[in-house]
């Protein structure tokens, strides 16, 4: 298949980091910083089935780039010290719920990340349906890497 690749897109590939020596304003930054933090959430991956030394630096990198997308955030709303220290420690979860919501509140589409490798590749992944009129999704769990699926790939266009 490597006429085809996955629809969804690295957090780096859609949303470019800074270049060297650039600082860019926070209303740029602050998506960019909140699609790399998704992009290390380990579902999806083989986090579960890694060896301990590299699942726990991918851990290492979720909750730092989660920590600086919080603080980049709060410095935008305007807040500082303190306050933002603060801020920042209370929307910090075990479930990343807080700071995905706070990712889309600056249009960051989470179901467009792809997650950073970790682990061996996964035998399998996840089809959602579309929100039913409650707003819940059915997940069906799909046999064969993500890469491979031709509803989860595109053709490569030049």
């Amino acid at each position: 298949m490597s006429d085809r690749r996955t629809k969804r897109r690295f957090a780096h590939e859609l949303y470019p980091q800074a270049e060297e020596w650039e600082t860019r304003p926070l209303e740029v930054e602050v998506p960019c910083l909140y699609a790399r933090a998704l992009g290390f959430v380990p579902w999806g991956t083989g986090w579960f089935n890694a060896p301990v030394k590299e699942s726990v630096a991918h851990t290492h990198h979720l909750i730092y780039n989660q920590e600086i997308a919080l603080m980049a955030d709060a410095l935008l709303q305007g807040m500082t010290g303190q306050e933002a220290w603060k801020w920042v420690n209370d929307h910090m979860t075990d479930d990343g719920e807080l700071v995905t919501e706070r990712a889309m509140h600056y249009g960051v589409n989470p179901e467009q990340i792809k997650p950073y490798p970790c682990g061996p590749d996964p035998d399998h992944h996840d089809h959602m349906a579309e929100p039913d009129a409650r707003g819940w999704r059915t997940v069906t769990r799909v046999e064969g890497p993500e890469d491979q699926c031709l509803d989860c790939t595109e053709p490569v266009t030049p």
